[in-house]
């Protein structure tokens, strides 16, 4: 059975739990803002979730941005979709998900002279049925310039949004 990418959905508004909801493009004004005027190295992640119900599939989306050694602040889009019976399916599109909101930051980035380097945080691992797909989800962020990690340590798609898709 063939994967099929569904087209994309437009992530216009994100929650922040500080800042309330705003529209996309103030949370990537808001993100090179804090870059901008703070000192300190930052990291930038990508991460998304899903989980499987029976009304259909819900997603998040988070942008975690950190300030080593002083903390961060995250955004999220939630949304719901058809109903992936596939795992892998659903495995992919969180990572597509995730691919095209990074690249669009990384874009901005790029256009407002900032060099920051994003990350993808993928909600797979070594143990568990995902593993399958570890090899492929990492090319994948690799054939798309971006360094992803995987459980334990993609804290962005497995803990945070995570939380958002309960």
């Amino acid at each position: 059975m063939g994967l099929t990418y569904e087209s994309p959905v437009l992530f216009d508004r994100f929650h922040s739990p500080s800042r309330g909801l705003l529209d996309k493009a103030d949370v990537f004004s808001n993100i090179e803002q804090t870059v901008s005027t703070n000192n300190g190295t930052y990291e930038l992640i990508v991460g998304a979730d899903s989980q499987l119900r029976s009304r259909g599939t819900f997603f998040a989306i988070v942008i975690t941005l950190i300030q080593q050694g002083r903390g961060g602040m995250f955004f999220y889009h939630k949304f719901q979709e058809r109903r992936y019976t596939s795992l892998q399916q659903r495995i992919f599109q969180e990572a597509m998900y995730a691919v095209n909101l990074a690249s669009e930051l990384r874009q901005y980035l790029r256009e407002h002279e900032i060099d920051l380097p994003i990350r993808l945080h993928f909600d797979i691992g070594k143990n568990g049925p995902t593993r399958k797909f570890i090899q492929q989800l990492l090319s994948l962020a690799e054939t798309n310039h971006f360094r992803a990690e995987i459980k334990p340590y993609s804290f962005c798609a497995s803990t945070i949004a995570d939380k958002f898709t309960k």
